[in-house]
C-alpha cells in the first residue's frame, strides 16, 4: 500500500511539475493541447472541437435555400468513389453545378445541418471580407503598410515598418512564424490552444525582407483580421454576419472560435460552418464576386486573388497562391481551391461551372508542387457525377 501511494504521489508530482514547466517556459497552451487532445483519445485539433473553446456566433439572418438540380436525387457514388471518400474519413461531400445543388452526401454520422470546422478554409473568408473593405473604399490601397491600421506594429524595427497589406494577403511578411500542424511548440499549435493569439502574430520576429518569398504562415491571417476589425470597430463574427452570411443567405449558424471568452478570433483557422454553406464563397468566387446579380467584393479584386501573386516560391516564381487563395490546374484548366488541416476544401472550377466542397478528418501529403494529392481525387469524383447523364 506504502509503494502504491508513493507512486501515487511521484506521479503527481510529476505532472505538476511539468505543467509548471510549462508555464513558466510560456507554453502554458500545451496544458490545454494535451487536455483537448491526448486526455480524451485525440491527437490532435479536430473538426468538432467547437465546444471546447470560447465562439462568437454567426446567425443565418436571411437565409437562401439552394435551388436544386433537376438530376439532384438521382445521382449516386460508385463503391469505389465511396471507397476513395472514406479513405481520409470524408463527412461531407458536397457538388454545386449551374448555380444549384447536384449531389451530397455525409458520412459518419453527419448531416447536412452538421457545421464543421473549416481550419485554413477560414483564410479565404478574410479574403472576402478584404475586397468588400476595399469596395466600401474602407481600404483603397493594397500596398499601404499595416502599422497605418494598427500602429503597435510598427513598434517592432524596421522590417515591420516595411510590410503592407499585400504582404499578408500574399502570405509574403517574412516573419518568422512556425507553421506546424504537428508540432506542440508551433506558433500555430500556440495560436490554437493559447490565449494570446492576436498579440503571438504580432510579435514574430522578421526572418527575411517582405516581399520577396511565398512563406504560407496563419499569422499573417490574423493580423489581416485585426486590421478589418480596425477599420471597421467590429468584432470578426459581425463583420462575417454582415458582409458574408447574411448577402449570401447562408441557411445555418455559424460560429467563429475565440482564444478566451472576451479574447480574439482565432481567424487564422476556427470557422465551423455547414459544407452547404461552405459552398456559397465557392459560388461567389465562380461568379466573380457577384451573389444574385449583386457585386460583393470588386472584380479586379476578385481576378487579383485568383492570379499567382509575383513571388518566388522555392527558388521558382510562385504560381500556387492569390490573395488567400490556391491555386492549381485540372486537365489544363484554372482550377483555384480554399483549403483546411484536415483536408476541406472549396474548390472552383470555372469552365464547367463547377463547386465541390469536402469535410473531413485527413488529408494526404502533398505533390511535388505544393497541392495534397485528395483535393485532386474528391475533385475528380465531383466531375464525374457532374457529367453523368
Amino acid at each position: 500500500m506504502r509503494i502504491l501511494l508513493k507512486i501515487l504521489l511521484w506521479t503527481v508530482g510529476i505532472i505538476a511539475a511539468l505543467v509548471a514547466l510549462c508555464y513558466i517556459t510560456g507554453n502554458a497552451h500545451i496544458v490545454k493541447g494535451v487536455r483537448y487532445t491526448y486526455l480524451i483519445g485525440r491527437s490532435g485539433p479536430e473538426i468538432d472541437d467547437r465546444n471546447f473553446f470560447p465562439y462568437g456566433t454567426i446567425p443565418a439572418d436571411d437565409p437562401q435555400p439552394w435551388p436544386k438540380s433537376a438530376r439532384y436525387g438521382k445521382l449516386s457514388l460508385t463503391d469505389p468513389q465511396i471507397i476513395a471518400l472514406q479513405k481520409l474519413n470524408t463527412v461531407g461531400f458536397v457538388v454545386i453545378q449551374n448555380d444549384s445543388l447536384l449531389f451530397e452526401d455525409y458520412f459518419e454520422g453527419w448531416r447536412d445541418d452538421s457545421v464543421s470546422n473549416s481550419f485554413s478554409v477560414a483564410k479565404s473568408y478574410i479574403s472576402v471580407l478584404v475586397g468588400v473593405a476595399m469596395k466600401e473604399g474602407r481600404i483603397t490601397d493594397l500596398h499601404t503598410p499595416v502599422g497605418r491600421y494598427l500602429p503597435e506594429f510598427d513598434t517592432f524595427d524596421e522590417c515591420h515598418k516595411k510590410i503592407t497589406l499585400w504582404n499578408l494577403l500574399t502570405m509574403s511578411t517574412g516573419l518568422d512564424w512556425s507553421e506546424s500542424g504537428r508540432s506542440p511548440f508551433s506558433d500555430n499549435a500556440k495560436g490554437y490552444y493559447g490565449t494570446k493569439v492576436s498579440k503571438l502574430a504580432m510579435d514574430q520576429p522578421c526572418r527575411e525582407e517582405p516581399g520577396q518569398e511565398f512563406d504560407y504562415i496563419s499569422g499573417s491571417t490574423q493580423i489581416m483580421s485585426d486590421v478589418l476589425q480596425k477599420i471597421y470597430g467590429k468584432p470578426l463574427n459581425e463583420l462575417v454576419r454582415e458582409k458574408i452570411w447574411k448577402p449570401l443567405g447562408a441557411e445555418h449558424t455559424a460560429y467563429w472560435g475565440k482564444d478566451r471568452k472576451d479574447g480574439d478570433f482565432k481567424a487564422f483557422c476556427c470557422l465551423y460552418g455547414t459544407a452547404r454553406d461552405f459552398g456559397r464563397i465557392g459560388q461567389l468566387w465562380l461568379d466573380s464576386g457577384v451573389w444574385n446579380g449583386t457585386r460583393i467584393v470588386p472584380e479586379e479584386y476578385w481576378q487579383a486573388s485568383i492570379t499567382p501573386a509575383k513571388l518566388t516560391d522555392k527558388g521558382e516564381p510562385n504560381a500556387r497562391y492569390g490573395y488567400y487563395w490556391w491555386l492549381a490546374e485540372v486537365d489544363g484548366m484554372p482550377m483555384y481551391y480554399c483549403r483546411g488541416f484536415h483536408g476541406e476544401y472549396v474548390v472552383v472550377i470555372p469552365q464547367e461551372r463547377l463547386i465541390m466542397v469536402r469535410t473531413g478528418m485527413k488529408w494526404e501529403v502533398h505533390n511535388e508542387v505544393g497541392h495534397p494529392h485528395d483535393v485532386f481525387d474528391y475533385t475528380e469524383i465531383a466531375r464525374a457525377l457532374a457529367a453523368e447523364k
